[in-house]
């Protein structure tokens, strides 16, 4: 069984690789967010873009909801503290890597572009890879299913019925 510790363990490995190990300054969050920096709020739209496309079976592009407040949101309310970090440094890992396998910076490329890259991610044959796309995909899908158009979409309903028998 893989615990959080080697999530985190393999997270921060693949994070030095891809970004060479210069990217260990994390910046202050932008106006209006609690961890993310203007960047990295950046690179969480790209990534819920490419997760959840224009047209996808919900109705609701990523890139339509707010995903990256909800994320930072989760991440400093919700997690655990160490969390936080890591994945910021994660998403330097997708964004930087990305420039040596397709020339640019994840957020910068093409939605097919960004399609590649992920997959390249999703790949099992690289398990600490693997494990950092699935933290990705996990963390971005979290916010994205709890943004209310996405619920009102699904006709997710939150009203407790205690007492209604």
């Amino acid at each position: 069984m893989i615990t959080r510790r080697q999530v985190l363990a393999a997270t921060a490995a693949v994070t030095a690789i891809g970004s060479g190990g210069v990217l260990a300054h994390l910046p202050s969050p932008a106006p209006g967010r609690k961890l993310f920096s203007a960047a990295e709020v950046e690179v969480v739209t790209a990534l819920a873009e490419a997760f959840f496309p224009a047209g996808n079976p919900i109705g609701v592009a990523g890139g339509g909801v707010d995903v990256a407040g909800e994320l930072d949101r989760l991440l400093v309310d919700e997690l655990d503290h160490v969390v936080a970090p890591v994945f910021r440094h994660l998403l330097r890992g997708i964004e930087y890597g990305s420039v040596a396998t397709h020339g640019a910076r994840f957020s910068a490329l093409e939605p097919l572009a960004r399609e590649e890259v992920l997959a390249e991610w999703a790949e099992p044959a690289n398990v600490p890879r693997r494990m950092a796309y699935e933290v990705l995909k996990t963390c971005v899908g979290w916010a994205y299913f709890n943004a209310p158009q996405v619920r009102a979409a699904l006709g997710w309903e939150a009203e407790c019925h205690a007492g209604a028998a």
